[in-house]
């Protein structure tokens, strides 16, 4: 099983007590890497079934939940003020990454990347420090993050959605 580590606090706990009371003698192994990551995964056949996050790839999925992508920064600081905004953000190929840089740029608002991490708790670990504003979906808040709208200055940001894919060479019935 792949997901992102965005949503391995969410939904790993469920899924792993569920796997395990289904099928207590199978070795369950879980990998987070990100959503476009998984998806090269599953094609190469080296994961059975991968949740992802969907923002518009042509790869399909079955879709499970919508979440809303939240402007973040800590609720102690007020970073989200600073000129140039600093960012913490995921790779280049993050969807989020490239929503969050769009919304700037359309505001005409000067920012930086200051930090990138495909790995969410090093992201949320820069906002929450105050060293940057980053972007979150609603499932993956922290206790200590303060959400940003328009108020504040930051426009509403596309939803996404969450969703399984499986790999089609895969026959058993535990990737069903």
């Amino acid at each position: 099983l792949g997901l992102p580590d965005d949503y391995a606090d969410r939904y790993l706990p469920e899924i792993m007590a569920r796997f395990s009371r289904a099928y207590p003698g199978v070795e369950l192994t879980v990998m987070c890497e990100p959503s476009v990551e998984l998806v090269d995964l599953i094609d190469a056949s080296q994961l059975d079934l991968a949740i992802v996050t969907d923002c518009g790839s042509p790869r399909a999925s079955e879709s499970f939940r919508r979440e809303r992508l939240l402007w973040v920064t800590s609720n102690r600081h007020s970073t989200h003020q600073e000129e140039p905004l600093p960012l913490a953000l995921g790779r280049p190929s993050c969807g989020w990454r490239r929503a969050a840089i769009e919304a700037m740029q359309t505001l005409g608002r000067p920012h930086r990347i200051l930090y990138t991490s495909a790995n969410a708790g090093a992201v949320a670990a820069a906002v929450l420090s105050g060293l940057a504003v980053s972007v979150f979906p609603e499932s993956g808040l922290r206790p200590g993050m303060r959400v940003l709208n328009p108020a504040d200055g930051f426009p509403e940001l596309p939803g996404c959605r969450v969703g399984l894919i499986r790999n089609p060479h895969e026959s058993s019935a535990l990737a069903g």
